[in-house]
C-alpha cells in the first residue's frame, strides 16, 4: 500500500501507477479495482426501496432510501407518477446557476467569443431557435449546436438533482423509443430543446398524443426525411420506422404478404407488409415543416412550424392494415394520416411491443410474459386516458415482479455515471460541472442524443458488458474521487456522522448509504482491509487526516466499481 499522502498530492494517473506497483505495467485501473466484471453470482434481493431508487430513478442520493421507507413504496410510486415542476428546488437552483463555456475564433461575419453563458437556449421559443439552423446566416458552429449542448447539460442536472426521477427515466426511455440522432441535421440540433421538452411533457401522458407530436416534430421530420416526402416520390423512411420501431414492432413485419395474418375485411391487421409501408408513406406526404420552400407560385413561411401542404399530398383512397381509408377531402385533408396514427396507437401489437419495452426498462431484460400481459391490459383499457402511460407504468411498478426482481439488469454508462454522482452527493460546479458527466458517459460508450440508427440505445445488459465500458467507468470513478475533476466536487469524509469513527463503522455507513443492503463478503473485506491501514478494523483508520481522507475516497470508489453497484 502506498503512503496515503501521495494520494491527495499527485495526479490521478500517478495514483493509479502507485496503486498498481512499480513492477507492473501502467494501466488506468488500480489493482483493487480489477476483475470486478467477472460473474458475481445471483445477487440477493434487496429491500423494495433499493429497487425503487435504482430502477424508478438513477440511484439513491443520501436520505432517499430513508424517505421511501418513511412514506412507503406505494406512496412513493404515486408521488413519482404525478411530477410537479414547481416542486423541484434543488434542480431548479442548479439549472439557474449553471454556466457553460462557449468560445470560438472570429469568422466571416462574426467576432471571436469566449464567455461563460447560462442555459438560456433551453427556454427559447422556436422563433429564436429556428434561425440557428439556417446556414445562410453567418454564425459560429458553436452557436448552432449550443441548444443541443445545453439540453445535454440540463439532462445531467435533472438526472442528478431532480426530485422527479421516474419522469427522467421515462424521458430517457422515450428518447430511445423515438430515437433521433441530434447531430444529423442543423435544424435538429438547433431546435433540440423543443424535442427534449416534448418527450418529457408527454412521458407519462397519452401514447396517441405523443405519437402525433413526435411525427410532426422538427427532429423526427428531418431525421427520417418526412419533411421532404412528396406525392411524386414518397419517402418511406419514416413510415417504415413508424411501424417497425414506434408501434407494431419488427416481429410483426411480413415481407412475404402470403405469410401475413388474415383478418376479416375491415378488421385491423396486427401485422404489416411492404404495401402498408408504401401506403402510409403516401398518406403522410404533405406533412412537413415550413422552411421557406416553394409550392407552385407560393413560398411557405420560414418559421419551423409544422404545416400541411395539400399540393404535396396523395389523397387517394387506400387500405392500411386491412382497413379501408376514404380519400382525403379539402374539409379534412389530414384525415388519412391521423386515422393511420389512430390505428397504430390502438393496435394490439403496439400495446404488446411498447409494454414489453417498458417492462424491460423498469424490471428485467427478459420480463415475464404475465407482467407484459397485465401491462397490455392496462394499455388497452386506457387508450384515450390523458395519463395512459402513467397507468401502465403504475401496473408495472406495483407488480409482484417489480419487487421480486433484482440483478437482471445492469446500468448503462449514463445511468452508472449519474448513479455514482448521486451516491457521493456530488456538487456539480456551476462552471462546466453540468456538462462533464455527459462527457464521462460518452467516454464509456453512451453519447446522449447521438445514437446514429433509429432504434435507440440498447436496453439489455449484454450490450454494455464490455471491457471498454467498465474500464472507462471505473477510471472516471477513480479520477473523480482522487480530485481529478475540479468541476465535480465532493467531501465524503465531512458527510460522516460524528459517531462514525472506526473503520468498520465508516465502511458500514457508506455501504448502507450507497447500496442500502450488505455488500458481498469479498467486497466488504476489501473495503475494510484497505481503509484500516495498519489499525484494527474496530479502531479509527491509521494515518494523518490527509491519508485517511484519501483512503475513504478510494474505499468508496472500490464500492462503486463493484458488481454490487452496477446491478439495478
Amino acid at each position: 500500500m502506498p503512503p496515503a499522502t501521495l494520494l491527495s498530492a499527485v495526479s490521478p494517473r500517478e495514483v493509479i501507477k502507485e496503486r498498481v506497483g512499480a513492477g507492473e505495467p501502467l494501466d488506468d485501473t488500480p489493482a483493487p479495482y480489477r476483475n470486478t466484471a467477472q460473474a458475481a453470482g445471483v445477487p440477493a434481493l434487496p429491500p423494495v426501496e433499493v429497487i425503487a431508487a435504482n430502477r424508478m430513478g438513477f440511484g439513491p442520493r443520501p436520505g432517499d432510501l430513508d424517505r421511501i421507507r418513511a412514506i412507503g413504496f406505494e406512496a412513493y410510486v404515486e408521488e413519482q407518477l404525478r411530477p410537479n415542476d414547481a416542486d423541484d428546488p434543488l434542480f431548479l437552483a442548479k439549472r439557474q446557476s449553471a454556466r457553460l463555456r462557449i468560445n470560438y475564433a472570429a469568422g466571416n461575419g462574426y467576432p471571436a467569443l469566449d464567455e461563460l453563458r447560462p442555459l438560456t437556449a433551453l427556454s427559447k421559443p422556436l422563433s429564436e431557435l429556428w434561425p440557428l439552423g439556417d446556414f445562410g446566416i453567418a454564425m459560429a458552429f458553436a452557436e448552432r449546436t449550443r441548444p443541443l449542448e445545453e439540453a445535454r447539460a440540463e439532462t445531467v442536472l435533472r438526472a442528478v438533482y431532480s426530485k422527479w426521477q421516474l419522469r427522467e427515466i421515462l424521458t430517457d426511455f422515450w428518447h430511445d423509443h423515438f430515437n433521433v440522432d441530434a447531430r444529423s441535421n442543423g435544424r435538429i440540433y438547433a431546435t433540440w430543446p423543443l424535442y427534449n421538452r416534448l418527450l418529457r411533457q408527454h412521458a407519462l401522458g397519452n401514447f396517441r398524443v405523443l405519437l402525433e407530436e413526435v411525427t410532426k416534430s422538427i427532429a423526427m421530420m428531418y431525421y427520417l426525411n418526412l419533411v421532404s416526402s412528396r406525392n411524386t416520390a414518397p419517402n418511406q423512411n419514416f413510415a417504415r420506422e413508424l411501424l417497425e420501431l414506434h408501434t407494431l414492432g419488427a416481429s410483426n413485419y411480413f415481407p412475404n404478404p402470403a405469410n401475413a395474418p388474415v383478418f376479416p375485411p375491415g378488421q385491423v391487421s396486427t401485422g404489416y407488409t411492404e404495401n402498408d409501408v408504401r401506403q402510409i408513406a403516401a398518406a403522410l406526404t404533405g406533412w412537413t415543416i415550413a422552411a421557406g420552400q416553394r409550392v407552385g407560385n407560393v413560398t411557405l413561411p420560414n418559421t419551423g412550424q409544422f404545416i400541411f401542404v395539400p399540393q404535396w399530398n396523395d389523397p387517394a383512397a387506400r387500405t392500411v392494415l386491412n382497413v379501408p381509408l376514404p380519400a382525403a377531402t379539402s374539409a379534412d385533408p389530414m384525415l388519412q394520416g391521423r386515422r393511420i396514427l389512430d390505428l397504430l396507437a390502438a393496435n394490439p401489437s403496439t400495446a404488446r411491443f411498447v409494454c414489453a419495452k417498458l417492462c424491460r426498462r423498469l424490471v428485467a431484460d427478459n420480463p415475464s410474459p404475465e407482467l407484459i400481459k397485465r401491462a397490455v391490459v392496462a394499455w388497452q383499457e386506457n387508450l384515450t386516458a390523458s395519463d395512459q402511460i402513467a397507468r401502465v407504468v403504475r401496473v408495472i411498478l406495483r407488480s409482484p415482479e417489480f419487487a421480486a426482481t433484482w440483478g437482471e439488469k445492469t446500468k448503462r454508462p449514463f445511468d452508472y455515471t449519474v448513479s455514482f454522482l448521486r451516491a457521493i452527493d456530488a456538487n456539480l460546479a456551476d462552471n462546466g460541472g453540468s456538462y462533464l458527466p455527459y462527457s464521462l458517459a460518452a467516454e464509456a460508450g453512451q453519447q446522449l442524443f447521438a445514437w446514429p440508427p433509429p432504434n435507440g440505445f440498447p436496453d439489455v445488459s449484454a450490450y454494455w458488458l464490455s471491457t471498454n465500458t467498465f474500464r472507462a467507468s471505473w477510471r472516471n470513478v477513480t479520477v473523480t474521487l482522487t480530485n481529478g475533476y475540479s468541476a465535480i466536487q465532493h467531501n465524503l469524509r465531512a458527510s460522516l456522522p460524528p459517531n462514525v469513527t472506526t473503520t468498520r463503522q465508516i465502511a458500514d455507513y457508506f455501504v448502507n448509504r450507497i447500496l442500502g443492503r450488505p455488500a458481498r463478503p469479498e467486497v466488504y473485506a476489501e473495503l475494510i482491509e484497505y481503509l484500516r491501514g495498519t489499525a484494527s478494523a474496530d479502531a479509527p483508520p491509521s494515518g494523518t487526516t490527509a491519508e485517511v481522507t484519501a483512503r475513504i475516497n478510494l474505499t468508496v470508489a472500490r464500492l462503486c466499481v463493484s458488481p454490487d453497484f452496477w446491478w439495478r
